[in-house]
């Protein structure tokens, strides 16, 4: 190439601006990093498993909210009876005295506050 007096050379691209169905962004919307991506695909994932429950087709994705709901179902069928397994004692001590648990994890309900406007202001 050199006899020909031909250089190597390289032509590139660098993207200044992003045009998307009639409008302009920067390009730095384009640097997305692996945390966002996994973010967003686990954000569809839940969504996925939420609608698939929803609809009543058993996915992959939905398999932990469903035993989730089977757990509670049967807790709740064993909760006034004399049956009772490992996994459901907890549940059946709450049941029988939830004042122990309140005592035990203090906090309060939270919330309630703002008086919701119709009442008139107390004078100072």
């Amino acid at each position: 190439l050199a006899k020909l007096g031909i250089r190597p050379f390289q032509y590139g691209m660098e993207v200044e601006q992003v045009f998307q169905d009639g409008s302009v962004f920067p390009a730095a919307v384009l640097d997305i990093s692996d945390d966002v991506l996994i973010q967003k695909f686990m954000s569809g994932i839940a969504n996925m498993a939420a609608f698939s429950r929803e609809l009543g087709i058993p996915t992959e994705a939905g398999l932990p909210h469903a035993f989730g709901n089977a757990f509670r179902n049967i807790a709740a069928l064993v909760a006034d009876i004399d049956f009772t397994f490992k996994e459901v004692e907890e549940v059946k001590k709450f049941l029988a005295d939830p004042t122990a648990y309140a005592a035990a994890n203090p906090g309060g309900g939270g919330g309630g506050g703002g008086g919701g406007g119709g009442a008139p202001a107390a004078a100072a």
